[in-house]
């Protein structure tokens, strides 16, 4: 794990605790629910594309390919499979009709989330073994966790 600069030793200290222990409870999913699930259907430049799209919504195909490594028309073919998949949405750019702005469609949503998440695939595993104190523990640790999220995505707005 990268820290970032200027923390300080406590803050350094309780990162470091921390992503040891994610990688602890990673491991220990792995052994419990097994890898993360990953379709037949999509090569591996579509599964690329689709997490591309997941993590730059309203990206233009051009500038998909750009950060795929791919020509602008060999990433508007994956593009046109994963739209004749029911994954992805071209629509086309409000202020520039000539650019077609790729997103994820509801089934792509889910596709992505499944694949992500190991979170939700041991969660249902563990339902019976969490306290409710714990539950209460985790859905406040989530909850801090996105209001972090919040203000370092408003910081860079």
């Amino acid at each position: 794990m990268r820290l970032p600069e200027g923390l300080d030793a406590e803050r350094t200290r309780r990162m470091r605790e921390l992503s040891e222990l994610n990688a602890d409870v990673h491991r220990r999913a792995m052994r419990l629910v097994g890898p993360l699930p990953v379709p037949g259907d999509l090569t591996m430049q579509q599964l690329r594309a689709l997490m591309e799209v997941a993590k730059t919504p309203g990206a233009a195909g051009h500038e998909l390919g750009e950060r795929l490594g791919v020509s602008a028309p060999t990433a508007s073919g994956v593009i046109e499979r994963l739209v004749d998949k029911g994954l992805v949405r071209r629509a086309a750019d409000p202020e520039d009709r000539r650019i077609r702005r790729v997103t994820l469609t509801e089934a792509g949503q889910e596709q992505v989330l499944a694949m992500d998440s190991i979170f939700g695939r041991i969660l249902g595993e563990l339902a019976q073994s969490l306290t409710l104190d714990d539950m209460d523990l985790l859905v406040r640790a989530s909850h801090a966790l996105l209001a972090a999220l919040d203000r370092v995505a408003d910081a860079r707005a």
